[in-house]
C-alpha cells in the first residue's frame, strides 16, 4: 500500500491559503505562524511532487494542478468534518444511555447528590447498588459502562481509572465494650468477631490482611452487609473492622452505640475507584469523578470532622 503524502492539517493549511488570500492570512484564521503555514504547505508539495502555488505572484496564485487539488482538498475536509460531527453525534447519543454500578457504602451514604451529579451529565441513566464483588466482572462484560467500586481491576488494558477516596480500616466495638482493645490479637481471644462474609471484596480485603498480620479470629458470624455486621456490634454480639463510609451508611458515627478505634497494629487502607471502558464515553467518567469527589468533599468529611475529627484527617479525596 503506497503512502498517502499528506495529512488533514496540511489539506486545511493549503484551503485556508486559497481561501483567505495568502499565507499571512492563513496563519492568522489557524492560529499559525506564517513560517509554520509556508513550511506546511511546502511540505505538502514535496510529498505529492506537485507545484500547488506560484510564489512568483503575490499573494500566491494557485497552479493548473493547484486548481485541480483545491477542489479535491475541499471536497475532502468537507467529508472529515462530517464524518466527526456524525460521531460526536453518536458520543452523545451513546451517554444518553449510562449504565452505572455503584458500591454500596458510597451510595447509601452520599446518594441523593450523587444521583443528581449524574442527572446532570446524562438524559437517560440507570444506577444500581450491590456488593462490590462482581462489579469488575460487570463492567467488562458490558452490562455496566461506569462503576465505583473497592473492586479497580488493576492493570487490565482496556480500562482506566480514577480514585476516588482513600479512607482507613478501624476497629468498631459496642459502647462500653469491657474486652481488651489495644490490640487485635487480644481481642479476637476475647470477644467474636463480627465479619463481613468473604464473599465479598471488603471481607476478603481484611481477611487477608488480618491473616498478614497473624491473627486468625474464629469462624463464627459472617454478614453481607455492612448495616448488618455493625448492627451486631451495636447489639452487643462482637467486634468488627469496616471504614468510615460503611459506618455513615449504617448510621453508626453518632457514638451512641458503638465506638469507633484506630487499629493498634497498623494503617490498613481501602480505595473506592471509578473505573470505564478507555474511549468510549468521552469525557464523562473523569466529570463524574470530579463531581463525586466533590459530594464526598462537602458531604462526607464535614460529618466525620464533627462526630471523629481523627478519622477526617486520615481521608484522602482523588
Amino acid at each position: 500500500m503506497s503512502a498517502i503524502g499528506f495529512d488533514l492539517k496540511s489539506l486545511e493549511v493549503f484551503v485556508a491559503i486559497v481561501e483567505a488570500g495568502g499565507m499571512t492570512a492563513a496563519g492568522q484564521r489557524l492560529g499559525l505562524t506564517q513560517s509554520s503555514v509556508s513550511q506546511s504547505v511546502a511540505n505538502l508539495e514535496h510529498q505529492l511532487r506537485v507545484q500547488l502555488l506560484d510564489r512568483s505572484q503575490r499573494p500566491p496564485m494557485l497552479t493548473p494542478m493547484g486548481r485541480q487539488f483545491y477542489a479535491r482538498a475541499t471536497g475532502l475536509l468537507d467529508n472529515a468534518r462530517q464524518l466527526s460531527l456524525d460521531f460526536r453525534r453518536q458520543e452523545r447519543a451513546l451517554l444518553e444511555q449510562v449504565r452505572i454500578a455503584v458500591v454500596d457504602s458510597l451510595a447509601i451514604s452520599v446518594g441523593r447528590e450523587l444521583i443528581e451529579a449524574v442527572r446532570q451529565r446524562s438524559a437517560h441513566w440507570t444506577l444500581v447498588t450491590g456488593r462490590s464483588h462482581g462489579h469488575a466482572e460487570s463492567l467488562l462484560a458490558r452490562r455496566f459502562d461506569i462503576v465505583i467500586s473497592d473492586d479497580a481491576v488493576a492493570n487490565h488494558p482496556e480500562l482506566v481509572r480514577r480514585r476516588i477516596v482513600r479512607e482507613p480500616f478501624v476497629l468498631v466495638v459496642p459502647k462500653g465494650f469491657r474486652a481488651p482493645a489495644d490490640s487485635l490479637r487480644a481481642l479476637a481471644g476475647a470477644a467474636d468477631f463480627v465479619r463481613y462474609s468473604q464473599g465479598t471484596v471488603i471481607g476478603a480485603t481484611v481477611e487477608a490482611q488480618l491473616a498478614a498480620w497473624g491473627i486468625v479470629p474464629p469462624q463464627r458470624l459472617q454478614l453481607d452487609n455492612s448495616f448488618a455486621v455493625l448492627s451486631m456490634v451495636m447489639a452487643g454480639v462482637g467486634w468488627a473492622i469496616t471504614t468510615p463510609l460503611c459506618l455513615l451508611q449504617a448510621g453508626v458515627l453518632d457514638g451512641e452505640s458503638a465506638e469507633c478505634l484506630k487499629i493498634a497494629e497498623g494503617d490498613f487502607f481501602r480505595e473506592l475507584t471509578l473505573v470505564a471502558r478507555a474511549g468510549e464515553l468521552g469525557s464523562l467518567p473523569a466529570q463524574l469523578a470530579d463531581d463525586t469527589i466533590q459530594v464526598l468533599r462537602t458531604r462526607y468529611l464535614p460529618q466525620l470532622q464533627a462526630r471523629a475529627p481523627w478519622l477526617a484527617n486520615a481521608i484522602q479525596l482523588g
